[in-house]
């Protein structure tokens, strides 16, 4: 028999936004909670753990969508601030992103840090990188379906085609005259005439990515940077934050005791907490940089 459960509304000032909640007697709340009424709660678990193992997403999470990515710079605050925290013999900091590994390692450039490109094919950890083995022969086919698209997208306003080594983006943020599903078919058209069946086409915020055709995302790059770091024994705690649908791979495979958040509320999210926007990261960061040297 099925248990009596209600919807109770429950208003963050903090947020300013009422969260609905579920409530059984076989479950507790299942809402997604605001980060910063339930600061001191993370603090706290935070501490009870010998090393944290802390991912954080770039575009949308350390530094706003910019209208073109090539504007999406890391503030300088927020540079002293993970650098900070690269020195914490407690903490391994990681960024991980869907540009590519040069790129992002580029934008944020400090040393200490793990990085993790192209949505969690290439890893960069002490001074060594790693490649997802499969992807070998990929990067030249890539090269071509790059080209084809962007021959194919050259009349489009607002288009911006981004091949980034073993996966490309298809930018469709300031697209004016054409609907985005126009923009899904042309990259559908392109993968048939040359390489059917051996690529997907997922989407982000306001972008369409093409890859490998590779049981490989974000969760399963957070796990095997656990092992390439040799924490697996220790059980460190996780801190995963991030904005977009690819972070929500890496939400779902992080365990109970684990600490997931949101930038943005989103209904349906696997994350516990959400918080609003990348200003309130940077006060989270903060608040890890204050804690045990």
């Amino acid at each position: 028999m099925n248990s009596l459960s209600v919807v109770k509304p429950i208003f963050s000032k903090k947020a300013n936004i009422f969260l609905f909640c579920k409530i059984s007697k076989a479950s507790s709340c299942i809402v997604k909670r605001y980060l910063f009424d339930f600061l001191e709660e993370v603090i706290n678990r935070v501490k009870t753990f010998s090393h944290i193992l802390l991912f954080l997403d770039y575009d949308g999470t350390l530094v706003p969508i910019c209208r073109e990515p090539s504007l999406a710079k890391l503030p300088l605050e927020e540079k002293k601030i993970l650098r900070a925290l690269s020195r914490k013999s407690w903490l391994s900091v990681g960024i991980i992103s869907g540009r590519s590994l040069k790129e992002v390692r580029k934008l944020v450039g400090i040393k200490g840090l793990f990085y993790v490109g192209n949505h969690g094919f290439e890893i960069l950890f002490r001074g060594r990188v790693w490649v997802h083995p499969e992807l070998k022969g990929f990067e030249s086919k890539l090269k071509r379906v790059t080209s084809e698209l962007k021959r194919y997208t050259k009349g489009i306003n607002g288009i911006l085609v981004e091949g980034k080594g073993v996966t490309v983006s298809v930018h469709y943020r300031n697209l004016t005259g054409k609907s985005p599903g126009s923009v899904f078919e042309i990259i559908s058209k392109v993968l048939e005439e040359l390489y059917p069946r051996i690529f997907t086409i997922t989407r982000g915020k306001k972008v369409y990515e093409v890859r490998p055709h590779i049981n490989w995302d974000k969760g399963k790059a957070v796990v095997k940077i656990s092992q390439l770091l040799g924490l697996i024994k220790i059980k460190p705690l996780k801190i995963y934050i991030g904005d977009d649908q690819t972070d929500e791979d890496a939400f779902r495979v992080l365990e109970d005791d684990d600490i997931s958040i949101r930038v943005g509320y989103r209904k349906g999210s696997k994350a516990l907490y959400f918080c609003k926007g990348s200003g309130e990261i940077l006060q989270f960061i903060k608040e890890l940089a204050l804690l045990r040297d």
